[in-house]
């Protein structure tokens, strides 16, 4: 008796802190646009993850993007409103005309609407060295749907400005239907079974 007391409180708090935690991890940007866009390196490959494997940038020059110029902004649509915990930047690095076009100083901003935008913060991005190279991880603490970077310098060339691959995260997202009745579903056995032993 006392044993299927213990288990029904067992599924009762697991049903609860599953539904507390959600689901956290990548979440998947609907666009991308620039305010600059040189040759055939587009704004999409920042969403892409060509490029990538596993958490390394191969640096290669079909899987990046790059301005003509030393300012502008890449703009973020993530598809919904989303609460923001963070974000991986894989900047320009070597691989194709020197890590110089790397992006140092990068301001980011946020909105909900596309229209009216709150600062979260200025951030110093690192000028990989090494082939091929990991992500910077900011904080950004934020809720949107749109993201904008604003770049500001770079390490060192005159005239051009790059990024290789942007991620954002999310601790919380949206639970899908089927979860959410399997976790409403655990939650009324647990407290039936509590009811019926008590």
């Amino acid at each position: 008796m006392k044993f299927s007391h213990a288990i029904s409180k067992a599924i009762l708090i697991a049903t609860l802190s599953m539904a507390s935690i959600a689901q956290a991890g990548l979440i998947q940007v609907s666009e991308v646009s620039a305010s600059h866009t040189f040759g055939n390196y587009r704004a999409n490959n920042l969403i892409n993850e060509s490029g990538l494997s596993g958490d390394l940038h191969d640096g290669g020059a079909n899987s990046k993007w790059l301005s003509y110029r030393v300012n502008g902004f890449v703009l973020f649509d993530l598809g919904a409103i989303f609460d923001i915990s963070s974000s991986n930047i894989w900047n320009y690095g070597g691989g194709c005309c020197g890590n110089s076009r790397s992006v140092k100083d990068i301001i980011v901003e946020a909105s909900l609407d596309g229209n009216t935008y709150f600062n979260v913060g200025s951030y110093v991005l690192n000028q990989p060295k090494d082939l091929p190279f990991g992500p910077d991880e900011i904080l950004l603490d934020t809720t949107a749907q749109y993201i904008k970077f604003t770049l500001k310098s770079n390490y060192g060339d005159a005239n051009y400005i790059g990024l290789s691959e942007v991620k954002f995260f999310s601790e919380l997202l949206p639970i899908s239907a089927p979860a959410s009745i399997v976790l409403f579903g655990l939650g009324l056995i647990g407290l039936g079974l509590l009811r019926k032993k008590g």
